[in-house]
Formats: structure tokens, sequence, C-alpha cells
């Protein structure tokens, strides 16, 4: 598997919950790099597999895909129809 950034995850896999395995932080770009592990429209499915897999495949996380409509500011969220 190829090593991705979580930022490009969440554009590549809108509205969908995405598994990433294999988490190391890049000192240099500060980001955080991981491979695609399991891809669900379903969060809760996506969390189940993430706890399964415990540390079995190193340092794990669950993000959401990027909504193309919906921003956030200050934590709060904005939906857009355009």
């Amino acid at each position: 598997m190829e090593k991705i950034w979580w930022g490009e995850v969440k554009m590549k896999y809108p509205e969908q919950w995405i598994v990433m395995v294999n988490l190391e932080d890049d000192i240099k770009t500060r980001k955080t790099m991981g491979e695609v592990y399991f891809i669900s429209s379903d969060e809760d499915e996506a969390y189940e597999k993430a706890i399964a897999l415990g540390d079995s495949m190193g340092k794990n996380m669950v993000v959401r895909g990027h909504n193309p409509y919906q921003s956030e500011i200050g934590g709060l969220e904005l939906w857009s129809n355009q």
C-alpha cells in the first residue's frame, strides 16, 4: 500500500468513512501519512473495523471524507447547496 496524507484522503473519498493504518508523522511537512485500509459509508462500521484492528497494523485512525458543499469555521459547520 502507498502512504498518503490524511488530508488528501478526505478529498479523494467525499462522504465516506476511511480507516487509515500504519500512521507516521512527517516532521518536515508536519503531515500525518498512512495507508488506506478500509472505506465505508457507515461510520459505525468504520470505527468497529479500526477498533478490531487495534495496533495490529500500527497506529490507525478514522477520518470522514470532505463534503465539498460544507465548510467549517471556528468549529461551526456551514452548509451550502451551491
